[in-house]
């Protein structure tokens, strides 16, 4: 089943859902995920929360949290960089999982073009390699007996604001008689380390541009941000074209503007991480000497500020660089990754090379760090006794050909991407999201290569695929319209 490609622009849609191409960017934020106890209330549910007046719609639309980012970065402008502490909002984006679709539409057609939709992210665990301490039986979200049909997701500038919300969205809950199987809390770290994620690197950094909603700068890339290249929005949402001039992926005409949605909990190990790189970066012989902060750079592909080692070879010169280029570079002339690994996180996750078709893999990230930060010094709870991560949250037009793709073939492939340069070397997973406890091989050109045990520090501890429809399917739904 194929749909026509719409052509009508992006920007200003009052269909598609925000926190896909305009993501909420907000420091408090609340998953929630909720069991449908039958078809009914599941419609009246979503009726509520997407009446027929769309002035009354709770669910955050392109539009409306597009139009916000703009003028709030505008006035962030004007303030020299600081947050303008008046302009604050609080968006809602709900999500429908496979099980939940069942109950609100009943056999749906076209459900067998998406896989891993249709099985979940639990039956998919093998083929990601979620095994050990991340195999499904351990996650405390998206076990298989947890019945998941709705993710609901909550964010505000202030955490005040978040709570309002939630206890609204609570007892709207509680009266159609729906289950509140967990709620996932998840914040920004404070201070100097906004913006970073628990291990201490500037996250977020690399997010492409996208054809149709994102303003083009003179460079071709996406305004104010040199090397966030731009993408087709049929990469994201369903019903646009794809990258290369490709159709949109097949799908129902009712799915159009939607977009699917990867949620996992990633569990951070911090001075397990720390201690590792640590204790490896003294066992380099004299010959190779370098330092835990290098070392660390060199896993990543970035310093903890956010420089690349493509600008900051052997130390971070951040004085020197105009943050706004961190994302402004290649790795031509590197092929052997001597200066940024070729297992380095950034560089498997994002080769910059047409030859991989990255284009076609990009995925938009709307994650956020969860639980407190890693600081012994103050006290309970701030150190390895408390439970920390990150909230991956992306948003995709096809789970298995983007999502999965980057964790299988790419991550936790030791021979990617040698396999595709035609040299066969084997560099190893991806020492920071790579699923294999497998050795990365260090290269230099003035010294022999280095062999080196890279133990996992990041697990799995749980995962949800959803499907975020548009906001009139949303409306249909909850109408009791097919």
């Amino acid at each position: 089943m194929h749909v026509e490609e719409q052509h009508l622009p992006l920007r200003g849609s009052e269909s598609i859902q925000g926190n896909i191409l305009a993501g909420f960017r907000k420091d408090h934020q609340v998953f929630v995920f909720l069991t449908i106890p039958d078809p009914q209330a599941g419609r009246a549910y979503v009726a509520e929360l997407v009446p027929r007046d769309p002035t009354q719609s709770r669910i955050a639309s392109t539009r409306q949290v597009g139009d916000f980012n703009e003028m709030f970065s505008a006035a962030r402008r004007e303030r020299g960089g600081d947050d303008p502490e008046s302009l604050v909002a609080v968006w809602v984006n709900l999500a429908v999982t496979a099980p939940g679709l069942r109950k609100l539409l009943g056999a749906w057609h076209g459900r067998h073009r998406f896989p891993a939709f249709s099985q979940g992210a639990h039956a998919r665990a093998k083929h990601l390699r979620d095994t050990g301490r991340s195999a499904p039986k351990h996650w405390l979200i998206g076990r298989d007996d947890q019945a998941i049909d709705l993710v609901v997701t909550i964010a505000a500038d202030r955490e005040y604001d978040l709570e309002l919300v939630l206890q609204s969205m609570r007892a709207t809950t509680a009266r159609h008689g729906l289950t509140t199987v967990f709620e996932q809390p998840g914040q920004t770290l404070s201070g100097a380390r906004a913006g970073h994620e628990h291990f201490g690197f500037k996250d977020g950094i690399s997010q492409p541009g996208v054809v149709g909603f994102d303003r083009v700068g003179d460079d071709g890339d996406r305004e104010g941000h040199p090397g966030d290249e731009m993408v087709e929005p049929g990469e994201f949402v369903l019903g646009y074209k794809r990258s290369g001039g490709a159709p949109s992926w097949p799908h129902p005409k009712w799915m159009a503007d939607g977009s699917f949605q990867v949620f996992r909990r990633l569990q951070q190990d911090v001075p397990g991480w720390w201690s590792q790189v640590t204790r490896r970066a003294e066992s380099l012989p004299a010959d190779h000497p370098m330092s835990a902060d290098l070392l660390a750079a060199k896993f990543v592909g970035r310093w903890r500020s956010g420089t690349p080692l493509a600008r900051a070879h052997v130390r971070d010169n951040r004085s020197a660089q105009d943050p706004r280029h961190d994302n402004d570079f290649t790795f031509k002339g590197d092929k052997r990754g001597y200066t940024t690994p070729r297992f380095a996180h950034i560089r498997k996750m994002y080769p910059r090379d047409e030859r991989f078709d990255d284009d076609r893999r990009r995925i938009l990230r709307r994650g956020i760090p969860y639980g407190p930060e890693f600081d012994p010094t103050d006290g309970r709870g701030h150190g390895v006794d408390a439970d920390r991560g990150l909230l991956f949250n992306a948003f995709m037009a096809n789970i298995e050909q983007q999502f999965e793709f980057l964790q299988q073939a790419w991550a936790n492939n030791p021979k990617f991407p040698g396999n595709v340069f035609g040299d066969h070397l084997t560099d190893g997973p991806d020492p920071v999201i790579g699923h294999d406890d497998r050795p990365v091989t260090l290269r230099s050109k003035r010294c022999p290569d280095e062999l080196l045990d890279v133990r996992r520090f990041v697990d799995t501890s749980g995962a949800v695929y959803a499907f975020a429809p548009s906001i009139d399917a949303l409306r249909r739904i909850g109408a009791g319209r097919r």
